[in-house]
């Protein structure tokens, strides 16, 4: 499978091919090719280098509209995958202007919230910063709007799915 996807407004070609056993994946990455493992675990995905043995934990939450967060060690890095397909699809459904409800991605606290009812926010604003795995991450809007509910307080405990701001 081959996708585009933004990385800090950077586009790259990503293509995944399974090999054929277990969790070994071909991937190639602006045409360089990477050779991995990959299992699932309670927080996300541990991926290991078949090159050199390196590993790495990763954490992945879709947010909304093909965005992901990816949570890495010591590093918070959100990615839009396919984004300009996303994009036509939206155009193209009824309502896609409405209602966006932001949710929790994983349990955790809020430590700060970075919004009010009626505040204008711009797409990818800062929302409010929830710690989670030992890791804040900044959630941010999923589009440009106005905020009509943040549902949480700061210091607040938040379970995964948990309504946290509702924009208009």
């Amino acid at each position: 499978m081959k996708f585009e996807v933004d990385v800090a407004g950077r586009q790259r070609t990503v293509g995944v091919d399974r090999a054929a056993e277990g969790g070994k994946f071909r991937v190639v990455v602006d045409g360089q090719v990477h050779e991995l493992e990959a299992q699932p675990t309670a927080l996300g995905l541990s991926v290991v280098f078949q090159a050199g043995g390196r590993s790495l934990d990763a954490a992945a939450t879709e947010r909304s509209g093909g965005e992901w967060l990816i949570q890495l060690p010591h590093l918070d890095v959100a990615v839009v995958v396919d984004g300009q397909r996303h994009a036509r699809g939206r155009q193209n459904r009824a309502g896609a202007d409405g209602e966006q409800r932001v949710t929790a991605p994983m349990p955790g606290r809020v430590l700060r919230v970075l919004v009010k009812p009626g505040d204008k926010v711009e797409h990818r604003q800062g929302l409010l910063v929830v710690e989670a795995m030992k890791m804040e991450n900044e959630l941010t809007a999923p589009k440009a709007g106005t905020v009509t509910e943040v549902a949480v307080t700061e210091g607040s405990s938040v379970e995964a799915g948990r309504l946290l701001v509702v924009i208009e």
